[in-house]
């Protein structure tokens, strides 16, 4: 059984840590124990950061939360010990959102993530030996601009040299994976991937557009030009499905929607909503080739969404997951999930 029992706190003060809203959700919404670990930079001892942390919590989740302080040394030594970081709002509490991820941690960026966390148990049928991990970025150079908006769900995984450049949220749902070389270049638009969603290398989201009506295109918002222009006319939220693949090299466009299920193809460019559920797409603008399945097969699909069956239904379906529907009946396809 997987469950996330201990937690690492960094933040610069104890008025930062105090006043940390995810940490005080994260505390109130768990039911069993929990480990804190808790490094603060202005080096509050034991007793004063436990006395502190311990006033804003309930009576009944204060008994379930075993403190440590933990201030000598650098903070991110302290990331193999644990499950899961709680950043705080100071850049040095920041900085350690991307090497917790690399070490395959849960970073906990929102309220409602942390009350997700709290409850958080899942089975494993990985064979025996292997790392575990709750969510993981791979290799690096990554560069994300903020990575306090960005929440990475259970077995989301991003490949190495991705490039994310955002001021609003982005959430990669369970079991997905963003490949190599991707850019999300969204300015204020927010990102949306849904579960067991696969993109190969060189995926590009693209969440705003050039100023076309003014005098100039010029859209850079910091420097010594900042004051020509705007940096974008257009901005457009980016949702994806569950159950999508992306073949290599595709561009999504500011407001772009793609359905459950949908295939698009190597080096498409889509400038509009995908809204076909298990449609196959491609094209410079995508457009629907053809189903991946026969009409009952896809209504079939839809209602089930397998993609929020837990972990263990999964695994007993596992041959379902490798079986051509091409040809079955709704019968055929109920028996293959026991239905």
């Amino acid at each position: 059984m997987i469950r996330l029992d201990r937690f690492l706190v960094v933040d610069d003060t104890l008025d930062g840590l105090a006043a940390n809203e995810r940490l005080a959700s994260l505390v109130r919404a768990r039911s069993g124990p929990m480990m804190l670990t808790v490094h603060v930079g202005d080096g509050a001892d034991a007793a004063a950061v436990e006395a502190r942390l311990r006033r804003p919590f309930e009576t009944a989740a204060v008994r379930r939360v075993e403190i440590r302080v933990a201030n000598a040394g650098p903070a991110e030594a302290l990331l193999e010990a644990h499950d899961a970081y709680v950043p705080g709002d100071a850049p040095a509490a920041r900085a350690l959102i991307v090497p917790a991820w690399q070490r395959g941690l849960c970073v906990v960026n929102t309220v409602e993530q942390a009350e997700r966390v709290a409850a958080f148990e899942d089975e494993s049928f990985e064979p025996e030996g292997t790392r575990r991990w709750y969510s993981l970025m791979e290799g690096s150079p990554t560069v994300i601009t903020n990575p306090q908006h960005v929440v990475l769900e259970h077995g989301a995984r991003i490949n190495p040299r991705v490039v994310v450049s955002n001021e609003s949220a982005i959430t990669i749902g369970r079991g997905s994976l963003l490949g190599a070389d991707a850019e999300l270049n969204l300015y204020r638009a927010r990102f949306t991937l849904g579960r067991f969603c696969h993109t190969s290398s060189y995926f590009t989201a693209i969440g705003s557009r050039h100023t076309v009506h003014f005098p100039s295109t010029f859209a850079v918002s910091r420097g010594p030009y900042a004051f020509l222009g705007e940096p974008a006319d257009v901005v457009g939220d980016i949702v994806i499905g569950n159950d999508v693949w992306f073949g290599t090299r595709v561009v999504l466009l500011p407001g772009a929607r793609v359905a459950d299920g949908a295939i698009v193809g190597a080096g498409s460019v889509v400038t509009e909503s995908l809204t076909e559920p298990y449609g196959i797409y491609a094209g410079s603008p995508a457009r629907l080739i053809r189903l991946r399945f026969a009409p009952h097969v896809v209504k079939w699909l839809c209602a089930i969404q397998w993609w929020n069956w837990p972990t263990r239904r999964l695994w007993e379906a596992r041959e379902f997951f490798r079986t051509d529907l091409s040809n079955k009946t709704e019968d055929e396809l109920w028996r293959l999930i026991g239905g």
